[in-house]
């Protein structure tokens, strides 16, 4: 008798102590911005890592949201439960991949990254909010999480400073493609990719330059496919600056280089220090 009371009570601490530490493991690392909208219907959280002021012209318009800039991510993952599926976004899909690569070196298993950003969120049509206040007035679009270092008490945004200064000239990159990709092409994009990230790194963290890959062929991309006159493989550079726009086509370097990665590198680096 005193066994199966002692084996009854052993099982009951483990029951309850797998419950206390429970980890909820995410089945995919990105997500469409489709999949997202369909999962807020269940308990998923979203977790926007842009700066105050852009929350404040564009926000997600969901229940479920917590907002924390890329860069205050390692000192409040405390914050950001473990229990439930929590999508990271951003504008673009840069930032949030940044904060998943960060979140699951830390133990994370329960997160996703939501491709496009809010640049794809609102092209499908799904619900945002802006100008700092919700569609009926009375939530402020930075407060969507009330714990949020980025409110003050009243409900409205705290200046950005950094954010500020980076928002309102901006250089994008985008390298475009079609469904079927030869070896230069793939090229081209891990290049494009490891340009940026070796040497712009800091300026894709606040967002000054953003990196985008755009699949021609996908329906969603049409109007951004046909504003830069791209029908396949192409690399272009869209510099604003002072309200003004700039399109640098960048193709034909992208093609002749794309297969010797140094001079790749080296081209793409100075054409970018030049817009930036």
């Amino acid at each position: 008798m005193n066994k199966l009371i002692f084996s009854i009570a052993t099982l009951a601490i483990m029951i309850i102590a797998s419950c206390n530490n429970s980890n909820f493991t995410s089945s995919k690392q990105t997500l469409t911005t489709k999949e997202v909208s369909d999962m807020l219907k269940d308990n998923v959280m979203l977790l926007d890592v842009r700066n105050a002021n852009e929350i404040a012209e564009q926000a997600y318009d969901v229940k479920k949201i917590m907002t924390i800039p890329l860069d205050s991510i390692e000192a409040n993952m405390s914050s950001i439960p473990k229990d439930k599926q929590v999508v990271i976004v951003c504008q673009s899909g840069s930032r949030s991949g940044h904060a998943y690569e960060l979140l699951k070196k830390n133990g994370f298993t329960n997160i996703s990254n939501m491709e496009g950003g809010m640049n794809a969120w609102s092209e499908a049509g799904l619900p945002t909010k802006g100008n700092n206040t919700s569609a009926n007035g009375d939530k402020k679009a930075c407060c969507a999480d009330p714990t949020s270092k980025d409110c003050n008490p009243e409900g409205t945004c705290k200046t950005d400073s950094k954010a500020v200064i980076n928002n309102a000239d901006k250089v994008y990159v985008y390298a475009f493609h079609g469904t079927n990709q030869c070896t230069t092409c793939k090229n081209m994009k891990a290049n494009t990719k490891e340009t940026l990230d070796t040497y712009f790194s800091e300026e894709l963290k606040t967002g000054k330059i953003v990196f985008q890959i755009i699949d021609v062929d996908d329906v969603k991309n049409e109007k951004l496919a046909k504003k830069f006159e791209a029908t396949g493989t192409a690399l272009m550079i869209q510099q604003i600056k002072n309200d003004k726009e700039k399109i640098v086509d960048l193709s034909e370097m992208a093609f002749e280089k794309a297969n010797n990665k140094d001079l790749f590198i080296a081209d793409l680096k100075s054409k970018i220090n030049e817009l930036k």
